[in-house]
């Protein structure tokens, strides 16, 4: 901990989460979120804003998101997080009053709310309530922005959120920041007390970087495609639903793990995707994945994930060969992975936040950075056990996921008590319905189910 974080209420930034906000642009942005529907009762629902606005207003100070960005002076330091006293939870949990009847609708709702960019001079997220579905149910889709934590520590803020948790106190009123001259004093104190530690943060990156020499020219090259090139600013969403139990029996039939045959269901589902508008590369598609090196000491919020990036074998015709091609690439992958950490999770240094903006100022200059992978896949883990919100029982909790730039196509999934949920997010100018790939997934699921051993089929 340094002299800044001992300030109450005042927490640095860490360069990884930094890197959350200069890689955001109106095309991209990052922010990872959540479609959760709920079991609510036609009676209650012109109550539930309301509701919700009380119940997360007793449980926001638990969580990182009662708390504003603010930038260092001169970007000497760290910019820092700010907590918050009492927010007006009406401008961060939002009613949204047209009728919404069907999931079509709903879905075509959060594709348009996926792309409004959240102010981090302000508390980093948004609620969305939508009131008036079908039925006895009734959607929130909740957003957070990436940096204040990555996928798994977003399911942690969810739990801190939902009625598992209890309430907690809330603060009186905003976080003191120290003056610029007392700032740079004790940003000055914390470098001269690293300075033996960035040191050997230092050997230590030199030396992953010569241990990942011996992995050169195996990792797969992103293909271009038709649907290459820098990403849109529209989007299309959809959701898929899998129970988590014969997905798993097919998994152990066919000698794999949840999350290659999770990579194998997109697979197929890509690879007959772009057969059909005849854009299927000879060579395979390329992911942009990401394993988790989270640690105990690391606290449960912030980014601590690598970038994995193996190939879908989409140039395969057998499934099963593709499947075990997609194994053997992400072994490759994880084979990396001590080295990659390595080249994470940085001390700052002097003027490093001020650095960083200028760099990344240029990266994004002329249309954005096109980042390596065709599209995104993630697995992440999530409760097992039911889960409610104000009362009202969660029946699913699907991701809302983002697109880096250059990329067309996000699936996401996470365990949400009995079933595997997944978010479809697809760049709307190269994928125009997501609901195509999720349909085909679904395809997949049972095509591999019937492809498992005869007497271990699920």
């Amino acid at each position: 901990m340094s002299a800044l974080d001992l300030v109450p209420g005042v927490r640095r930034m860490r360069p990884d989460d930094h890197f959350m906000v200069l890689s955001e642009t109106d095309a991209s942005p990052m922010h990872v979120g959540a479609l959760i529907l709920l079991a609510v009762p036609e009676a209650d629902k012109a109550a539930l804003t309301e509701r919700l606005r009380v119940h997360f207003a007793e449980r926001l100070p638990a969580t990182p998101l009662q708390a504003r960005l603010v930038q260092a002076p001169e970007g000497y330091d760290s910019d820092v997080w700010q907590d918050l006293g009492p927010l007006d939870m009406s401008a961060y949990v939002i009613e949204e009053s047209d009728p919404t009847p069907d999931l079509a609708a709903l879905r075509a709702a959060i594709a348009r709310l996926n792309m409004v960019r959240l102010d981090l001079s302000a508390a980093p997220f948004k609620v969305h309530v939508f009131p008036h579905l079908a039925g006895d149910r009734a959607a929130i889709y909740i957003k957070q922005h990436h940096s204040v934590a990555d996928g798994i520590g977003f399911q942690e803020v969810l739990r801190l959120l939902s009625d598992e948790a209890a309430p907690v106190p809330q603060r009186a009123a905003d976080a003191v920041l120290p003056s610029p001259e007392p700032w740079r004093r004790l940003a000055e104190d914390r470098f001269a007390a690293e300075e033996d530690a960035r040191a050997a943060q230092s050997s230590a990156r030199k030396a992953a970087l010569a241990a990942l020499e011996a992995f050169k020219g195996q990792r797969a090259e992103t293909p271009l495609l038709k649907m290459s090139g820098p990403t849109s600013a529209r989007r299309s969403y959809a959701t898929v639903s899998v129970p988590l139990d014969p997905f798993k029996a097919t998994a152990k039939a066919l000698g794999a793990t949840v999350n290659d045959l999770f990579l194998a269901c997109a697979a197929a589902a890509l690879r007959a995707y772009l057969l059909k508008v005849d854009d299927l590369p000879e060579t395979p598609l390329v992911i942009n994945s990401s394993r988790s090196y989270r640690r105990a000491d690391h606290g449960p919020f912030g980014n601590r994930i690598t970038a994995l990036h193996p190939h879908l074998a989409t140039h395969i015709a057998d499934p099963l060969e593709r499947l075990r091609a997609i194994q053997a690439s992400m072994a490759a992958e994880l084979a990396r992975g001590a080295f990659d950490e390595a080249l994470l999770d940085a001390l700052e240094k002097p003027f490093g936040a001020r650095d960083r903006r200028a760099i990344f100022a240029e990266r994004t200059s002329g249309g954005g950075r096109v980042l390596p992978g065709n599209l995104s896949l993630s697995n992440v883990p999530g409760p097992a056990g039911q889960r409610s919100f104000a009362g009202y029982r969660q029946l699913h909790n699907y991701p809302v996921p983002i697109i880096g730039s250059g990329r067309f196509l996000n699936i996401t999934s996470r365990r949400s008590g009995e079933n595997l949920d997944m978010g479809v997010i697809a760049d709307a100018e190269k994928i125009a319905d997501a609901n195509e790939i999720a349909t085909l997934f679904s395809a997949a699921v049972d095509d591999y189910a019937n492809l498992a051993p005869q007497g271990e089929r699920p």
